[in-house]
């Protein structure tokens, strides 16, 4: 199977990138077969990703928004009303769903609040395909991410799979602060010292993988496209590509585009099995039809 060898540099040419790749991967079919698939290329390329947020105020969510998607969050407006509810933020800035990220309440709130929080994760998370949860580097007081995870989000997950990826943000603020190479734009090695003890204690404090952690400094442009992979990879095969179509071609690596290359394939050709399938049943009740007369 020859693929793309880069993701190009904006939605329609995305499109028109996949549709030829596509039709040289079905030359064999017939012309139906292949506006099949066709349709459902453009279905999945148009899924739309949600993404549930968390973390401290102040850990970076804007800037991560704006490193990863070349935009500032857009207009906040409630999901469900209120001073302290969830908020939707929709980046659709290349094509039209776009993805939802959806900015959680909780941590750095008051914790008198939990049991409604409580209720309001419990309605939400099946909503969700993924769920970040940012940290500042330099932060060492984990206590609170640590209850509100224990609290508000662990009981609710136990009813629903949806993978839940740790940021460590701002990396270049991470002690001795003055050790950041600014010329390679990434950690000295004192700080990438701290950096690699911090993924260990957050991956004791959580007991989460240390694969579902990514280091990131969105001012400086470390870690992003290795977030982005991580992402890609936790993420449904239908919604990654919702996250691909939004991101900065710049911040999507060369391995991130051949997985989705590789899932996209999948799910195209299971649903051509699927109508091969129908169409073999269409088939029988037409000969059994004929039959029964």
């Amino acid at each position: 199977m020859r693929t793309p060898a880069t993701p190009p540099e904006s939605t329609p040419p995305l499109q028109s990138c996949l549709s030829q790749w596509l039709d040289k991967q079905t030359r064999h079919l017939s012309a139906d077969y292949r506006q099949y698939l066709q349709d459902e290329l453009q279905k999945i390329v148009s899924y739309q990703a949600t993404i549930g947020v968390m973390g401290k105020s102040g850990t970076g969510k804007s800037s991560l928004c704006n490193a990863l998607f070349g935009q500032e969050e857009s207009a906040v407006s409630d999901v469900t009303g209120g001073t302290r509810y969830p908020q939707e933020i929709t980046l659709a800035y290349q094509s039209g769903r776009g993805i939802s990220l959806i900015d959680m309440p909780g941590v750095g709130e008051s914790l008198q609040h939990h049991e409604e929080y409580r209720d309001q994760y419990k309605a939400l998370l099946p909503e969700l395909d993924l769920i970040l949860w940012l940290i500042k580097a330099d932060d060492r007081a984990l206590s609170l991410d640590q209850q509100c995870y224990q609290e508000l989000l662990q009981p609710n997950l136990a009813n629903h799979a949806i993978p839940v990826l740790f940021v460590i943000s701002q990396a270049d603020k991470i002690e001795p602060c003055r050790e950041w190479d600014d010329q390679q734009h990434r950690p000295g090695p004192l700080q990438q010292e701290h950096l690699v003890l911090k993924q260990r204690v957050i991956t004791e404090t959580f007991n989460i993988p240390a694969s579902h952690i990514s280091v990131i400094a969105a001012a400086e442009n470390y870690g992003l496209p290795e977030l982005v992979e991580n992402i890609v990879r936790v993420l449904p095969h239908e919604r990654k590509w919702g996250v691909v179509r939004e991101t900065k071609p710049e911040q999507i690596s060369n391995t991130t585009w051949q997985l989705c290359l590789a899932c996209l394939w999948q799910l195209l050709r299971s649903r051509l099995g699927d109508l091969a399938r129908k169409g073999k049943e269409v088939m029988v009740d037409k000969l059994s039809a004929l039959w029964g007369r």
